[in-house]
């Protein structure tokens, strides 16, 4: 366990957390360590989440902002900028959950969504998928980071936020990702990153998309997965998720 790790171990210590699911996974990257309900659990539960699906593609939202403690909007393999019904509502709900400052949490396709729909701007990158560990410079730790200089976490996306919502602030950044990781107040953290992935669900990803990617992106990407690259801090982001929850809601 990361030292960022809460290992709550009474009920009144956990928070529940309505996780917004955007995706699954197809079956192959799903035989390497699950899908989607079974990663973020076995990443979040030692922190002291408690995880309620909601599966937004299939049309299913809270029908209260306080249904749950906390949200989390995953990854998806779609695009923020889409047009599709489910993508609206979602981005809907995201903004009342920013007018109520209910805690919210936004991974990779949420990170993008939540900036989207808060006023910001997404568009495709120039550069190209970003995809295996990559690190990130911390600019302006939040309150609930622990001081590093920098993290390096599991990526797998090619759209970037472009511009933030009025009165957000950069908290990361990379040369090849500007805005890596970024807050609102403090009822928004949102990461470009997956903590909940596992060094070979990033393989099998970079492997089963290498003629999207380009095989010198995946060969890169694979090579960050071994040393001498460096550590994956998953776990290390984790904790800074359940700590800012904690934070928001005073506990």
């Amino acid at each position: 366990m990361s030292p960022t790790a809460t290992d709550p171990t009474t009920p009144a210590e956990r928070i529940t957390v309505g996780l917004l699911l955007c995706d699954h996974l197809d079956a192959g990257p799903a035989a390497v360590a699950g899908d989607y309900p079974d990663l973020f659990p076995a990443r979040f539960a030692h922190h002291g989440l408690d995880l309620r699906i909601y599966e937004v593609t299939r049309g299913e939202l809270p029908t209260a902002l306080d249904e749950c403690d906390a949200w989390m909007t995953s990854g998806s393999r779609r695009s923020s900028y889409e047009d599709e019904d489910w993508i609206s509502d979602l981005g809907a709900l995201i903004v009342a959950l920013a007018r109520a400052r209910r805690p919210h949490v936004g991974i990779c396709f949420g990170h993008q969504l939540a900036a989207l729909a808060l006023g910001g701007d997404v568009r495709r990158a120039a550069v190209g998928w970003g995809v295996g560990g990559r690190t990130f410079e911390v600019v302006q730790p939040a309150p609930w980071m622990d001081p590093v200089e920098r993290f390096t976490i599991l990526m797998s996306h090619r759209d970037q936020v472009t511009r933030l919502p009025d009165g957000a602030q950069v908290l990361a950044t990379s040369g090849y990702c500007p805005i890596g990781a970024y807050r609102l107040e403090d009822h928004l953290f949102c990461v470009q990153g997956h903590p909940e992935f596992v060094p070979g669900l990033s393989r099998r990803l970079m492997e089963d998309r290498r003629a999207s990617i380009g095989d010198e992106v995946v060969d890169a990407g694979l090579a960050s997965l071994h040393p001498p690259a460096p550590p994956l801090d998953q776990d290390r982001v984790a904790g800074w998720i359940a700590r800012f929850y904690r934070h928001a809601l005073g506990r």
